[in-house]
Parts: structure tokens; C-alpha cells; sequence
């Protein structure tokens, strides 16, 4: 292919910025969610803490339901809409409508008809994230004329989301308190965002419309086994299954950690609960500086080598990372939350390696698309997990909304703390040791993390 923009040794600059926008996009759309809603919910909406988790939960148990078919179903959508492009843009633009209504308080007194609305609102906007990000990964491809470039192309992806995020940590204390604080600023908060997600989609567009599309490749899962025995040969793939639990784990995990973000800070530091940065911007900032680190360790260790290693090394700077933030001790917790930030990162990036090869290595079996689809389902199932026992142990400690800081009330905040994500992070490395037994070594003429790395 002779095109400047596409060739086999480089891509356009405006092409890749484009797709780190669309990734960028994504990221704005996700990550007000889990950090502010169960907060936004007990505190300004007046709901129970259980309550408030459920609503988080109950659209993430949609997703258990919907993810699979959406992966498997998505090549034939994006025949229907004219290609991937602007399936990603139509339910980009949903996503944009549907995060204003995510903090918005509408006036109805009944608490069940409350939690309704959110559980709605959370439900089309978990649908709509899992039709953009099949289709967004599922569009590297398309752009790409080679492995290195679509490699390329996810990279850039995920370095437009860390950096989107990161700024969003910081922004978003500022964008509440000029909106005017309280339910007006969250609101106010959310149409800005909105407004940078339209910014970053029209990017997105511009840049990648003219993207070539395959036709025979999109056509290809029209041969492939039914939903049904796609699933139960899934459900037989025990390695894979393995890495699933991991998943779901880490993403409980760091589900309680974003969850109980907001009362770590009023509670154990005194600060406003809305300034996110000095507990989440170490960990963000160490996740953005370990991507560059992920492809050589593979090299050095594998992908199983570093998940094993990398999983026992996040427990360590997690429980150094409790432990400055419950003696206040805020140099250890920057230092900890960086180290916890970069190991999660290679681990993270070590993890999605395992699952490709493990995916690969099952021949003849379903598609990517479905193996992709229930990937994504359990990371948004563990992310609600985090913010059902978040919830849960709010409502076991009796925390109710606007409780004073009481002596009592700091240990139990402490040690809710600790234990919300330390115990699944422990699952997390029983389900790697079980991913050890039941994966099969890569047979290959190539060094076995060569292949990994290469992947990546």
C-alpha cells in the first residue's frame, strides 16, 4: 500500500491523534462514574449506601447479559450502519446525552422510582460503552495494514484515555466548585465534559473517516458457530476462564478503590471530598509511566512470569499505599500509589497479552468478537462489584450521609479501606496461579515472550 497515511512504515499523524481521541472520548465518558456516582448518590441524592450500590451493580449484571452477544453480533451492526466508524461515533454521541442525566437529580420523591431512573440511565449508558468499545478495538484493525501499526494505534488509544483521565482527576474538584458546589456543580461538571467528548469525537471522525474498510472480514463471523455453542465452548476453556476471575477481581478491586475515594479524603485527610488528586493522581500517574515498561518486562518474563510476580508486588505497594493514607502520611501514599500505579499497568498490559494468546491458542473455536465481548463484561462487572461492597460496607460500618468525623467513624473508614480491595487483589493471585496450571505452553519456533511481545 503506497498511501503516506497508511503505509507499512508509518502512519499519518492526524490518523493516530484521531484514534487517541476517540480513546480520549471514551475515557471521558467512563471515569467520572465510578470515582463520583456512589458518592453523588448518598450524599446529594439522600440514598442508602446499600442502595446506591446496587444501582451501580444492576446495570453491570445487564452487561453480563448483553456483552457476550454484542461482541459477537458487532461485525453485523457495523455492516447494517455502513462500517465501525460510525457505529462508534452514533454511540459515542449516546454516551455524550446520556452523562449529564448520570448526576442529575430529578424531582421524585419515591426512593424506588430514584433508584429506577439511575439503574435506566446506567443501563443505556453500560449498552452503549460496550457497542463503542467493541467497535473501537475491533476499528484498529481496519486502520492498520499490519500488526505493528495496529499495535500502534492501541497504544496510542490507551495513552490518550491515561492522560484524559488524569486530567479529569484534576479538573473535576474545580469544574464542581465553579458550577456553584452541590448538585448544580456535579451537573455543571458533567455538561462540560460533554462538550469535550463532542470536541474529541469530532477529531475522532475527521481524522479516521476515510479508514479503509474490509468487507470480507466483516462478513466472516456470518460462518461462525451459533451464540449458544460459541458460549459453552468459552465456558470450556478453563485457562481463559481463569483470566476472567483475575479480571473481575482487579476490577473489583480497583472499583473500591475509586468508590471510597470521596471518604478516604473527607474522612481520613479532612479534605473536601471532591479533590481526587493526592490519592488518585499517584496511582494514574505511575499507571501512565509503566506502559512504556510493560513490552520489555514481557521480554524478561513472560506474560504469566510478570502476572504471577506483578500481582504479589500490587498487594505490597497496596497495603504500603492503606498504610500511609490511614496514618496520614501523604509522601507514602504518593510514593506507594505511584509504585501500585505502574505495577497495575504492566500487569494490566500482561493480562490482556495472556488473554489474546490463550484466545489464540483455541483454534477453530468462537470468535474473537465473543471472547471480546466477555472480556469486557467482566471488567464492568468488577468494577460494579467494587462499588456493591463499597456500598455494602458503608451500610455494615452504619455510615449514613453527612455523619460527623468522629474517632470511631476514621478506623472504620481505615479499615474498610484496606479490606474492600485487598481481598480481591488476593483472588487475583489465586486465579493466576490457576491460569498457570491450566494454560498450555506456546509451542512456537519463536522464543515464548517474543511472541507476547509481539502481540502487544
Amino acid at each position: 500500500m503506497s498511501s503516506t497515511s497508511n503505509s507499512s512504515r508509518g502512519i499519518s499523524l492526524m490518523r493516530l491523534g484521531g484514534y487517541g481521541a476517540g480513546g480520549s472520548a471514551n475515557a471521558l465518558a467512563a471515569t467520572p462514574v465510578p470515582m463520583l456516582l456512589l458518592y453523588f448518590l448518598t450524599e446529594y441524592v439522600h440514598l442508602e449506601p446499600w442502595l446506591a450500590g446496587m444501582i451501580l451493580a444492576a446495570p453491570k449484571l445487564w452487561d453480563v447479559l448483553v456483552d457476550m452477544p454484542i461482541g459477537r453480533y458487532s461485525d453485523q451492526l457495523a455492516l447494517r450502519a455502513g462500517g465501525r466508524l460510525r457505529v462508534c461515533i452514533m454511540s459515542g454521541l449516546a454516551l455524550m446525552v446520556l452523562l449529564p442525566l448520570t448526576f442529575f437529580h430529578p424531582a421524585i420523591a419515591s426512593k424506588p422510582l430514584l433508584a429506577a431512573f439511575y439503574v435506566l440511565v446506567q443501563i443505556l449508558q453500560a449498552t452503549c460503552y460496550t457497542v463503542f468499545g467493541v467497535t473501537f478495538l475491533a476499528l484498529a484493525g481496519d486502520l492498520a495494514t499490519d500488526s505493528l501499526q495496529r499495535n500502534k494505534f492501541l497504544t496510542v488509544g490507551n495513552l490518550g484515555a491515561a492522560l484524559t483521565t488524569i486530567s479529569l482527576v484534576v479538573c473535576v474538584p474545580v469544574l464542581i466548585r465553579l458550577g456553584g458546589g452541590g448538585e448544580r456543580g456535579y451537573l455543571t461538571m458533567t455538561l462540560v465534559i460533554a462538550l469535550a467528548m463532542a470536541f474529541m469525537y469530532a477529531w475522532f471522525y475527521s481524522a479516521v473517516r476515510n479508514a479503509p474498510v474490509h468487507p470480507a472480514a466483516l462478513s466472516e463471523s456470518s460462518a461462525e458457530m451459533s451464540l449458544r455453542d460459541g458460549i459453552v465452548a468459552v465456558l470450556r476453556n478453563r485457562a481463559f476462564l481463569a483470566l476472567i476471575i483475575v479480571i473481575i477481581a482487579l476490577g473489583t478491586a480497583g472499583g473500591c478503590l475509586n468508590s471510597l475515594i470521596a471518604y478516604e479524603n473527607q474522612y481520613l485527610l479532612g479534605r473536601r471530598p471532591e479533590d481526587l488528586f493526592l490519592l488518585a493522581g499517584p496511582v494514574l500517574i505511575g499507571g501512565l509511566l509503566g506502559l512504556p515498561l510493560a513490552v520489555p518486562v514481557l521480554r524478561r518474563l513472560g506474560d504469566n512470569g510478570t502476572l504471577r510476580i506483578g500481582f504479589l508486588v500490587t498487594v505490597a505497594a497496596f497495603i504500603g499505599y492503606w498504610a500511609g493514607l490511614a496514618s496520614g502520611l501523604i509522601p507514602v501514599v504518593m510514593v506507594a500509589g505511584a509504585i501500585y500505579g505502574i505495577i497495575c499497568s504492566v500487569a494490566g498490559v500482561a493480562l490482556t497479552a495472556a488473554v489474546l494468546d490463550t484466545v489464540k491458542s483455541a483454534k477453530g473455536g468462537p470468535s474473537l468478537g465473543l471472547y471480546l465481548g466477555m472480556f469486557m463484561s467482566a471488567q464492568k462487572l468488577g468494577m460494579s462489584l467494587g462499588g456493591v461492597v463499597s456500598g455494602g460496607l458503608l451500610s455494615l460500618i452504619g455510615y449514613h450521609a453527612g455523619a460527623p468525623a468522629t474517632v470511631e467513624l476514621h478506623h472504620r473508614i481505615a479499615l474498610l479501606g484496606l479490606v474492600g480491595p485487598l481481598v480481591p487483589l488476593l483472588i487475583a493471585c489465586a486465579a493466576i496461579w490457576m491460569f498457570g496450571v491450566y494454560s498450555e505452553p506456546r509451542l512456537t519456533g519463536k522464543h515464548p515472550v517474543d511472541s507476547c511481545a509481539e502481540t502487544l
